[in-house]
């Protein structure tokens, strides 16, 4: 988190988030809402994010929105059945738990092998906010893109082409399917 900017995305469903996590300064002050004599302490928001907070707290927010649209796009789908969540956790009526796995796994696919992949997307978003907010991108000889932010060089990396193959993801799409599928 070089250049200090938020992490923007928008999730499968169509949410658009911001991660930008401000720091704080804590001050002391004394006041007479507040029965004691002793320093009430107060966190003030200052005009920088906490890049810190950004970088390890994506992570965590990324899966947990690729988990909420899965849901997002499994409830359509959804005919008379029940359905109960706790983040990436589903259940339902045993009678209807064939039907909900094949539902889940459609919505899956939904997020990562339609409308582009989803992860190539992403990466494709990233890398341009990078570009946006630098002034100098460059090449080094081996074809790499590169950033300098405030003298360090950082290599722009390619998403792998696991993520890209058509027959990796037709292989993926395939197999979702077979899994756990006992003779």
């Amino acid at each position: 988190m070089e250049l200090d900017i938020p992490v923007i995305w928008t999730a499968p469903s169509g949410l658009k988030i911001t991660l930008s996590i401000r720091q704080f300064k804590s001050k002391k002050t004394q006041t007479s809402l507040v029965d004691t004599s002793r320093p009430v302490t107060i966190k003030l928001p200052l005009n920088k994010l906490d890049t810190k907070k950004i970088t390890s707290g994506f992570m965590p927010n990324l899966i947990h929105s690729l988990d909420a649209s899965n849901i997002h796009l499994l409830i359509p789908k959804l005919t008379d059945q029940p359905l109960y969540t706790v983040h990436d956790c589903f259940a339902t009526t045993p009678n209807n738990m064939s039907e909900l796995d094949v539902l889940i796994k459609e919505s899956f696919i939904q997020i990562y092998f339609t409308d582009g992949n989803y992860l190539t997307n992403m990466h494709e978003l990233l890398v341009k906010q990078i570009k946006d907010n630098v002034s100098e991108i460059f090449k080094n000889n081996k074809g790499e893109e590169y950033v300098k932010i405030e003298n360090k060089e950082f290599v722009i990396p390619q998403i792998p082409i696991e993520f890209t193959s058509t027959e990796h993801n037709s292989l993926f799409m395939k197999e979702i399917f077979n899994f756990f599928i006992k003779d």
